[in-house]
């Protein structure tokens, strides 16, 4: 089976092969859908969309979000942003682990809750599914054009 998580991130860059406009100053509301695939485990899912967030927040979203692009990469094409992020989270069961384990996992995974919500973290991180990988990532630069990578 296949889980999405869709994140917004926003960032600015310019084209360093390019001529034409990209190749000035611009910013884009990037949208980006993370897909993994797995068995549907003991907890009747093949993830928690909260530790999903949690693993791509930490290893993108957060090194992305409101930042210069030229800075991280040399030509940042929406075709390299998107291969980043794939080698970022291409290792997802120990990305996956190093999460779940972590002594601030609880703290964090209410932190991802709206308020009022409740959850019993116990059961999330017992429940978890590590046999999870990385199926697709998929970068939107614009509404109507993406690019992505598929395992």
């Amino acid at each position: 089976m296949f889980v999405t998580k869709e994140f917004t991130f926003h960032a600015s860059h310019f084209l360093t092969k390019y001529y034409g406009k990209c190749e000035r100053l611009h910013g884009h509301s990037y949208r980006l859908a993370v897909t993994v695939e797995g068995a549907v485990g003991e907890n009747d899912m093949v993830i928690d969309f909260g530790v999903l967030k949690r693993v791509v927040k930490r290893r993108v979203i957060d090194r992305l979000d409101h930042h210069h692009l030229n800075d991280l990469f040399e030509n940042p094409s929406a075709e390299r942003v998107c291969e980043w992020i794939w080698r970022e989270l291409e290792s997802f069961p120990e990305l996956l682990r190093d999460a779940v384990s972590d002594p601030g996992f609880a703290e964090g995974m209410r932190g991802f809750l709206k308020d009022g919500e409740e959850v019993d973290v116990g059961d999330v991180r017992d429940g978890t599914n590590y046999d999870v990988r990385l199926y697709e990532v998929r970068l939107w630069e614009t509404e109507g054009s993406s690019v992505s990578i598929r395992a």
